[in-house]
């Protein structure tokens, strides 16, 4: 029992900063001193954050309380045995939940102090006034790489609008363009000269989008784009452009997609506007060859691949570490290192298939196994079940990527490849390069949806011209509840394979 007298005072402030915290209660002791008691807050790392935070809640205190202008941070003394239990290694895992969904709100004004860039640094090119999609599997970083470009405007106070193109899920008609439109102008009034004539747009073009009849809709819409275009005019300009984000296009239906785009570029080429599109690459359809609508790559918008799975292994592993170092360092942690072995790192690198978001959550789900067992430290056996519950999620997510394109039929060939390589005992493989190759066309939708990864982007193992990409399937599928013993997995850590290496894989069956 403390039989401090100030202990009623070290709750008040200790309450302020647990609010502050998400909820977290921090550690800390008081400190007798010959000129009084003193409240010192432990971290293991002190971010720069932490004093702001005492700061202000100093500033809130009344006078009585005896640790008004008495209170201070520390880093703690000593590495606790029991690492997990630290209050800092629970806020990481608040953190960590809060930044698996990205959109233009996430982390606020805080945005770019939080964000890790990409292997690649496609940051400066995101940002150079030009029309981009950017492409990458769930969970890689798509819309952070939107929402920096975002923020840079914000930051210059150029005008953008961001649309979540979740709320047209399966879209199909042209309805569904007036009404992406309608959240456009709608968006866009607060920078035009009359915001009553963006929003007097936005409702027209709102209305538009919930006519029975789609043939009427899309002719008034056609005839609206005249109108549409010159409005835009007012709120850009040669040194003030104006940005529309598109965030994941590709839950659009194909059909519907490039139609979108096309109407949208009616209204921004030559108009000192841009489009920035972010979509999985196998289910994102920006040009209709046939019909010539659309935007084409290279001639209408540039191409931004963010995610190169496993093909730098190195790389990847460096980057996920950075993501998690600058958590921790946020959370009152000196990095990742403090909670994990470089062993275990290894293995979230394999097990997430270098996909950022996947990172974050195994790792956070992995803290949960091993304080349910009483670990002391994150596990590698934790991983492996946390692995193993995430392909459940994994299936859920080819319902809401494919919707009614074909998920079963994907969900039958992923069995087979499973079927594959439990026959072969291994969890690699190659795959023929071939538009008119059946299997190549279905295992790209499985690298879309993170069920199969890729190793190597292209080898010939033995005919002249007859290029093979190489590639694992999922980690999950092997470890935690799944655990194949006789299932060589391959690579064994996050590295390069070697040509000799790879030549040894089986081919999968066209």
């Amino acid at each position: 029992m403390n039989t401090n007298p100030h202990q009623t005072d070290a709750d008040v402030v200790v309450r302020s900063l647990s609010g502050a915290l998400s909820g977290t209660e921090p550690s800390y002791h008081i400190k007798t001193r010959p000129d009084g008691d003193f409240l010192i807050l432990e971290f293991a790392f002190l971010s720069p954050r932490f004093y702001a935070l005492v700061d202000q809640i100093n500033d809130a205190l009344p006078e009585a309380n005896v640790f008004k202008d008495r209170m201070g941070v520390s880093v703690r003394p000593s590495k606790p045995a029991n690492v997990l239990s630290m209050p800092e290694t629970a806020l990481l895992q608040r953190e960590l939940a809060a930044s698996l969904t990205v959109d233009k709100n996430t982390f606020g004004a805080d945005f770019l102090n939080r964000y890790t860039p990409s292997v690649t640094n496609l940051e400066k090119e995101v940002v150079v006034s030009a029309n981009h999609v950017v492409y990458g599997r769930r969970g890689s970083g798509k819309s952070s790489l939107l929402a920096y470009a975002m923020h840079q405007l914000r930051i210059q106070g150029f005008p953008y609008c961001w649309i979540a193109m979740q709320t047209y899920a399966a879209r199909s008609d042209k309805q569904a363009i007036a009404s992406v439109l309608a959240e456009v102008f709608s968006e866009s009034a607060q920078y035009a000269s009359s915001a009553a004539e963006f929003h007097a747009i936005s409702t027209e073009l709102l209305l538009l989008g919930e006519i029975e009849d789609e043939a009427t809709a899309g002719v008034k819409l056609t005839r609206m784009i005249p109108r549409l275009r010159k409005a835009i005019s007012t709120v850009s300009s040669d040194t003030r452009m104006f940005t529309i984000f598109l965030d994941d296009l590709h839950v659009l239906d194909q059909r519907l997609q490039p139609e979108v785009l096309a109407c949208i570029y009616s209204l921004t080429r030559g108009n000192s506007a841009f489009i920035k599109v972010s979509g999985i690459e196998q289910l994102t359809n920006l040009w209709d060859g046939e019909i010539k609508r659309g935007m084409e790559s290279p001639h209408d918008i540039q191409t931004l691949k963010l995610d190169h799975n496993l093909t730098s292994p190195d790389q990847s592993k460096n980057h996920i570490s950075s993501i998690l170092d600058k958590h921790a360092k946020y959370c009152g942690l000196p990095d990742i290192g403090y909670l994990a072995s470089d062993e275990y790192m290894d293995r979230l690198v394999l097990s997430a298939a270098a996909v950022p978001r996947d990172a974050l959550s195994l790792f956070s789900k992995s803290i949960s196994r091993s304080l349910l067992k009483g670990q002391k430290s994150v596990s590698i056996t934790s991983l492996n079940a946390a692995a193993s519950d995430a392909i459940e999620e994994k299936l859920k997510d080819v319902q809401q990527d494919l919707f009614n394109k074909s998920g079963n039929d994907i969900s039958e060939y992923l069995d087979k490849v499973k079927a594959f390589c439990s026959k072969q005992k291994k969890n690699a493989f190659l795959v023929k390069i071939s538009n008119k190759n059946v299997s190549y066309f279905n295992v790209q939708k499985l690298v879309a949806l993170r069920f199969v990864h890729v190793l190597h982007e292209g080898i010939t193992p033995h005919k002249a011209g007859e290029r093979y990409v190489a590639l694992m399937l999922d980690y999950g599928f092997y470890v935690g509840i799944r655990t194949a013993r006789s299932m060589t997995l391959i690579p064994d850590k996050p590295r390069q394979l070697i040509v000799k290496e790879l030549r040894t894989l089986p081919i999968l069956p066209t």
